[in-house]
């Protein structure tokens, strides 16, 4: 593979990527940028999924809260169960 850079580009990389080094930079970054556009994809393809009408329970801010707070609860209370199950 080759690729073509422009000097500012190349003179940036090189002052902040030691000797060496330059290829594992390379790697990482692309593996970074990887990462954003395949979620950048899988958020293009989800979007308008959510339908308000499909979920009238969480229709405000309040509601949205109340929903939170109900689960973070109900795990509050799952690990207290599992922490009571295992010291026994």
């Amino acid at each position: 593979m080759s690729v073509t850079l422009p000097k500012e580009l190349v003179s940036e990389i090189r002052s902040i990527s030691p000797q060496g080094e330059i290829s594992s930079f390379f790697t990482e970054a692309l593996e970074h940028y990887i990462a954003y556009r395949k979620q950048r994809i899988a958020l293009d393809k989800g979007f308008g999924a959510w339908k308000d009408k499909s979920h009238p329970d969480l229709a405000t801010p309040e509601d949205s809260t109340a929903y939170v707070r109900a689960i973070r609860e109900a795990d509050r209370a799952r690990q207290q169960r599992l922490e009571g199950v295992s010291e026994e």
